[in-house]
């Protein structure tokens, strides 16, 4: 009798961890799209202020674009690493349920 409660429990110890990481890695994979999003938006009003003389900076105007624009270039890399995260992840539960219905062991 110990012995199937103490299988019963284990199973159903399994079973809510993989939930909770799954639920975690989706936490980390919002957070980091919310900050790649917030990397772009800060980028582009960089170049927008670099291309209407806003902000104080000693630096001549081709000096602030570039910057700016380089700004901008990474964070869209940022983001798109973000989107590729997101999509290995998807790929990554696809594979697991497709390993089920396989092979249910």
């Amino acid at each position: 009798m110990k012995k199937v409660i103490v299988a019963a429990f284990c199973a159903a110890f399994l079973l809510v961890q993989s939930a909770s990481a799954q639920a975690v890695q989706e936490a980390k994979e919002a957070k980091k799209e919310m900050k790649a999003e917030k990397k772009l938006d800060k980028a582009e009003k960089k170049v927008m202020n670099a291309k209407t003389d806003r902000g104080i900076s000693l630096t001549d105007d081709k000096t602030k674009l570039e910057k700016a624009e380089k700004k901008v270039e990474k964070a869209r890399k940022k983001q798109m690493k973000s989107d590729a995260k997101d999509m290995k992840a998807q790929a990554k539960t696809r594979t697991k349920k497709a390993d089920k219905v396989v092979d249910p062991d």
